[in-house]
């Protein structure tokens, strides 16, 4: 006896569940990156030159924005000098190659960033880096 076997025809593969498992993946990695620019004051405009580098995201940078009105801000909370200082002094002790990331407002009289680079060289800090943005050539 012979057995007929039904002739199924071929629709294709079922590319839904890859779909979902891309669109899990894409939001998994959006959410476990770090953004780098979490630190950075949007309030606060570095000044501009011509030879300016975008600064490297450094292992446990401390970034200090300086505003125009002389505020220091560091990870979104508004911080006096001797605050400053002492966390300075801590991230130091906790890391020897700390680096410290100044972003001053182009409005802002110097002697602010001067002050922060000053707490720098009081705990030996050997990375101390003031960004500016790049101008106009």
């Amino acid at each position: 006896m012979r057995i007929k076997i039904p002739e199924h025809d071929f629709y294709g593969i079922n590319v839904i569940p890859m779909i979902d498992t891309m669109m899990f993946l894409l939001v998994f990695f959006l959410m476990a990156t770090k953004f780098a620019d979490i630190e950075r004051d949007v309030r606060v405009k570095p000044p501009d030159s011509h030879n300016a580098r975008p600064v490297m995201a450094m292992p446990r940078e401390m970034v200090v924005n300086v505003g125009q009105d002389g505020k220091l801000i560091i990870g979104g909370q508004v911080r006096q000098t001797a605050e400053v200082d002492r966390l300075i002094g801590m991230a130091k002790s906790e890391n020897p190659d700390q680096a410290v990331v100044i972003r001053g407002d182009k409005r802002a009289v110097l002697q602010f960033a001067v002050n922060i680079l000053d707490l720098c060289e009081k705990h030996n800090v050997k990375h101390t880096y003031l960004t500016t943005n790049q101008g106009d050539q």
